[in-house]
């Protein structure tokens, strides 16, 4: 799976307007929420197994279990090529103290929660903490 010429373009389509929706497991949350950006980078779910399969915190820790690689890093591990969080690039996956989204150049895009609002957040990268990241790698 490879990143579209036009990806950027792509992904700020699809982050638009999930700013304000509210996270719901299995429908709006770290997983799915990060697999469609790579589908709308990339034209590719690279999650297709998750999708409809649970739909509150203890479900999702089963479908990683049985769907997955037990974790939710191990299952990304599996699925892109790993790197150094200080090499995410701008469209890579990056998790962050349990947060799982997509690295926007000096920040990562997740679902969460920010004061009152809910929906899309920054976790500016400076406050990354135990970060990951995986390459969404680009076509040539």
């Amino acid at each position: 799976m490879y990143r579209k010429p036009d990806w950027d373009a792509r992904l700020a389509a699809y982050l638009d307007p999930l700013r304000a929706r509210p996270f719901a497991w299995g429908t709006h949350d770290c997983c799915i929420f990060t697999a469609g950006a790579v589908e709308a980078m990339t034209g590719v779910d690279p999650m297709p197994e998750f999708r409809g399969r649970y739909s509150t915190a203890i479900g999702s820790v089963r479908a990683l279990t049985r769907f997955g690689k037990g974790t939710l890093a191990a299952t990304l591990d599996a699925k892109f090529e790993s790197v150094s969080a200080a090499l995410a690039h701008r469209g890579d996956i990056v998790m962050s103290d349990g947060a799982l989204g997509i690295c926007c150049g000096s920040a990562l895009i997740a679902v969460g929660l920010e004061g009152e609002r809910e929906g899309l957040v920054k976790i500016e990268r400076r406050r990354w903490c135990n970060a990951r990241a995986w390459h969404v790698r680009f076509g040539f």
